[in-house]
């Protein structure tokens, strides 16, 4: 039983993951009692008002799709929520310079959540009476997103876009529909195999875990941002163990690689 359980690393392995977990929690704690951790400046985040400044200067819309997939799944469920953070942003921007936002998604189960998102920021800069449901689109699947996302920026001419969420092979196929019509593009995703087209084919791209930052520093939540600075913790604990490693072990000092067979 025990040998079945217990193999080489596993021991240290949750040693590193419980720490990471006491980490996460403490800094949470940190800013929820006033500590204030700083993310630097996102070039795609201060793009967002140029782009709906952009729409409203040559009148045309701005549009939004916040990826593919589920809110309630593991795969795909984190990257459409900071998506739909970011878009409450936009929103208010789009809101407050009289810019129509138009959104596709095929997301039914985060429908409320981006209804309200755009409701809201409406409400804030106190325009709620333009907020229209109609605006939003339900699309039935990916590749019915394509088509009708592409045919819309045909037809609609938008100034700005944005693709932030999870995004598969849809990406490219978007931006250079936006490409076509000159519109100023905003993407961002974690989806390593897309990140070359979106920084080929957009002005600004979200790489990986900016993603996550973005959506940290638009929302300000202690749960949002604590884990990001202990995140980083984390990273340059993790450097300094593999630079440790790389100095002693040429030299026969095993002490750090028998720790991690533990």
């Amino acid at each position: 039983m025990n040998e079945m359980l217990i193999k080489d690393g596993r021991i240290i392995a949750f040693v590193l993951l419980f720490g990471s977990f006491v980490l996460y929690y403490l800094f949470t704690r940190m800013m929820e009692q006033g500590k204030n951790f700083k993310i630097r400046t996102l070039a795609p985040l201060e793009a967002l008002p140029e782009a709906v400044g952009r729409c409203a200067e040559m009148g045309r819309p701005i549009f939004y799709m916040p990826g593919i997939g589920t809110s309630l799944s593991l795969s795909s469920g984190a990257y459409i929520l900071a998506g739909i953070t970011v878009l409450g942003r936009l929103a208010r921007f789009a809101a407050k310079a009289g810019v129509k936002l138009r959104l596709f998604t095929v997301t039914i189960d985060a429908m409320p959540l981006i209804q309200e998102t755009i409701r809201n920021a409406y409400a804030l800069e106190g325009k709620v009476e333009e907020y229209n449901d109609d605006d939003i689109e339900l699309i039935a699947n990916q590749s019915s997103l394509v088509s009708r996302y592409i045919g819309a920026v045909q037809r609609e001419n938008p100034a700005g876009a944005c693709l932030i969420g999870y995004l598969a092979y849809e990406s490219v196929v978007l931006a250079e529909a936006g490409n076509l019509v000159g519109a100023l593009q905003i993407s961002g995703t974690v989806n390593l195999y897309q990140i070359p087209f979106l920084v080929a084919s957009t002005d600004y791209t979200l790489i990986m875990e900016e993603l996550f930052a973005a959506a940290a520093a638009v929302s300000g939540d202690a749960g949002a941002v604590g884990p990001i600075a202990a995140e980083d913790v984390i990273k340059l604990v993790s450097l300094g163990i593999m630079i440790l490693g790389m100095i002693l072990a040429p030299i026969g000092i095993k002490f750090l690689v028998n720790l991690l067979r533990l």
